[in-house]
């Protein structure tokens, strides 16, 4: 409350002065009677008398004196801070590679994006459901391949720039122009966009997709500002976006920070962010990470942290640990049609029971993960565990693997070698545990013969291109939240192999995939999908094995941290007091 009022009581003790040096200065000079003069002023000034006259000279000064320091005081005033608002300081080690919705297609970049753009629709907070986003509605046709968007109006981006029809037919188009990584996920389903009227915009698809409502929820359907891509190029404006989200960017500089703050003028009131200012920092690794957290350096520690690491914060005083699961899945990949030990279901059997999922989980991640028994994440309606049955306990396991590999061919004497590849540093730091622990579990069997590879991310992307790599380990985000996402990719014959170097092939599956792509009710899909992954349990061209937890870290004084089914952070939520 002091510094409030600092300076007017400064310039009323200045006042106070002046006038006391005005009055002595009058005194002085009143040659002719200061005897007198200074009787008066004393008991003027000491109060016994009030009314005593004051010259016209001691009157003019005190006057222009209290103008003049009136007028300094309001100016003072004027110039004085404002009371700072609050920013939140978000550490990560997982940087961000894209700010451009045609361009990003990792997690973090995603992330960000999600806080700066809108999309025609979006995911419920707090669930998987769809709803309005800047389309406030929508009609499907009775044959699913058209969907008619009715977007709000006045809708604005961050420049200033009207969201309308055109914009969105825009955006679509320069995303699949463009050809970054996300643009399949446009030009797979939509054959083309049409301006039926200023707020009315129309999509024809390639065919009936059931999905489609859940895929326009992904970044890359995010519209962007024509006239900011027009001033700054496709290079500029990935550097400094432009969208219609609650926050708009102000700074980005690779691998260091971003620098959010907040859009004022934004449409979707009940989400205008409570903070001023968002900065998100990136740290080289994890144990730099909990050192800002720890310290104070960062309000929130977001991507990735030790395990260890969190089992210690959990006990530390000021910081809270909020767990639950994600829709991410870990699993083991075999290349069935570029090499001949792949291609024995009997082998792939084997490997599903031999390896060890309990020390993965228990052992590597100490409980920070749960063992998963689909490709479709546990959190989604379709799910179904048939992975469940090679998961025995451990000598009975070892058992079945030995019987299905002596079957195969393989002996003590003829072993299966296997090489398990896995990269290094894209899946953070435990990747080689689950490596070496995988490698001890097959080798128990006294049949198999693994030699471990890591590799560097961007290499291990070259081997994947060339069909190098027997078997390997990978991770899988959804693009979109739906079991098509956690299937199709994997299994369709066009995709399994250009996409996961796997080279799975079924026409039964095919054809499945197809039929529940194209059919709207939700039971009937879920029913397609449960013949889909037991035939999945059964040909086994991929082992499912776990599934990490998400986790975020932060000071106490932070609120509105939550965590989100899409295991998307929003930064609206968040809040802070100024003074901390």
């Amino acid at each position: 409350m002091y510094e409030k009022y600092k300076i007017p009581v400064v310039i009323f003790y200045v006042a106070n002065r002046v006038l006391e040096e005005e009055v002595a200065f009058f005194i002085t000079t009143d040659t002719h009677n200061s005897r007198n003069a200074f009787i008066r002023i004393s008991n003027r000034v000491g109060g016994r008398d009030r009314n005593m006259p004051i010259s016209r000279k001691t009157l003019a000064l005190v006057a222009v004196v209290i103008v003049v320091l009136i007028v300094a005081g309001v100016g003072a005033l004027l110039l004085m801070p404002k009371p700072k608002e609050a920013e939140i300081v978000i550490g990560t080690t997982d940087v961000v590679k894209h700010l451009d919705p045609a361009m990003a297609y990792d997690f973090m970049s995603c992330n960000v994006i999600y806080n700066v753009f809108d999309t025609l629709v979006r995911i419920k907070r707090g669930t998987t459901e769809i709803e309005p986003g800047l389309a406030e509605s929508w009609e499907i046709s009775e044959d699913g391949k058209v969907i008619t968007f009715h977007l709000r109006r006045g809708v604005k981006f961050h420049d200033g720039t009207e969201l309308d029809a055109e914009v969105v037919k825009f955006s679509i188009e320069r995303v699949i122009r463009l050809g970054g990584d996300p643009s399949w996920i446009v030009s797979e389903f939509v054959e083309k966009v049409e301006v039926v009227d200023k707020y009315t915009v129309r999509f024809y698809l390639k065919q009936a997709f059931a999905p489609f409502l859940s895929v326009v929820a992904f970044t890359a359907y995010a519209p962007v500002s024509p006239k900011a891509v027009e001033e700054l190029g496709d290079e500029g404006f990935d550097k400094s976006p432009v969208g219609t989200g609650p926050f708009k960017v102000v700074e980005w500089r690779e691998g260091e920070y971003v620098i959010l703050e907040r859009f004022d003028d934004y449409w979707d009131k009940s989400r205008l962010p409570k903070v001023k200012r968002v900065i998100i920092r990136f740290f080289k690794d994890a144990t730099s990470l909990r050192m800002a957290i720890e310290g104070g350096e960062i309000d929130i520690a977001f991507r990735h942290l030790n395990v260890e690491d969190i089992e210690e914060l959990k006990k530390k005083a000021g910081i809270v640990v909020l767990e639950g699961p994600s829709l991410m899945i870990r699993y083991l990949v075999f290349n069935v049609g570029n090499f001949t030990e792949m291609k024995d279901a009997r082998v792939r059997k084997a490997i599903a029971y031999a390896i060890d999922r309990d020390r993965i989980v228990n052992e590597v991640f100490k409980g920070a993960a749960v063992k998963i028994y689909s490709l479709v994440n546990p959190g989604l309606w379709a799910y179904k565990p048939v992975f469940k049955k090679y998961d025995l306990p451990r000598e009975e396991a070892l058992a079945k693997a030995r019987e299905l590999l002596r079957a195969a061919g393989y002996s003590e004497d003829n072993k299966l070698k296997l090489t398990l590849w896995y990269t290094t540093d894209h899946y953070g730091p435990k990747e080689a545990d689950v490596a070496q622990v995988i490698k001890e579990a097959l080798e128990e069997t006294g049949l198999i013969e693994v030699e471990l590879r890591g590799l560097p991310w961007s290499d291990f992307l070259d081997r994947l291109d060339q069909n190098v790599m027997m078997c390997f380990l990978l991770g899988w985000y959804p693009d979109y939240i739906d079991p098509d996402n956690y299937l199709y990719p994997f299994l369709y014959s066009s995709s399994s192999g250009p996409v996961f170097s796997c080279w799975y092939s079924s026409p039964e599956v095919d054809e499945l995939l197809v039929r529940a792509r194209k059919t709207p009710d939700i039971a009937e899909r879920s029913s397609i999908y449960a013949k889909i992954q037991e035939v999945l349990g059964e040909d086994v061209p991929f082992v499912p094995l776990w599934s990490e937890k998400q986790y975020i870290i932060f000071r106490d004084y932070v609120k509105g941290v939550t965590l989100e089914p899409t295991m998307i952070l929003w930064f609206d939520t968040l809040e802070k007091p100024a003074g901390e």
